[in-house]
């Protein structure tokens, strides 16, 4: 009886102790690992695939269609992928994920706006890598006004 009560003991004070040790984390701080985004003038010091890439569709692609170039061995555990809009300036990029649906894959929601074919922009977007694919959905509307309307 008594090296029960000790075996509770010390297993409870295990879960006690296990339990108070953790730290509180910022979800702005968590999210920058998940995704991160960065907008680029068209003339941007970039990697010979990439500037190959965006010689090609820009020369090639149509008005408003969005091209992607993806590259995930340029840093591990992440994948970088490179969007362009022909004659978008600015982009939306938005990150949506449902922790209760295990079967759900991460989603990129992307949006070209600010039209001004004098000063095109494309965005390099760094994302996690993970087991299942990562959608990407690219819209002619903001995410924002999607969920409001």
């Amino acid at each position: 009886m008594r090296n029960f009560y000790r075996i509770f003991m010390v297993s409870f004070l295990i879960v006690i102790c296990g339990c108070s040790t953790q730290k509180e984390v910022n979800l702005e701080d968590r999210m920058k690992g998940v995704i991160e985004y960065k907008q680029y003038e068209v003339g941007a010091e970039q990697s010979d695939e990439v500037k190959q890439w965006l010689d090609q569709v820009r020369s090639t692609g149509e008005e408003d269609r969005y091209f992607i170039l993806q590259d995930p061995d340029e840093d591990e555990g992440y994948v970088y992928s490179y969007v362009y809009r022909k004659g978008s300036s600015d982009y939306e990029v938005s990150f949506i994920y449902d922790p209760s649906d295990q079967s759900s894959t991460e989603k990129i929601h992307v949006t070209g706006i600010n039209n001004d074919p004098s000063n095109e922009k494309f965005v390099k977007i760094k994302s996690i890598k993970n087991g299942e694919s990562t959608l990407f959905i690219f819209s002619d509307e903001s995410l924002k006004n999607r969920l409001i309307n």
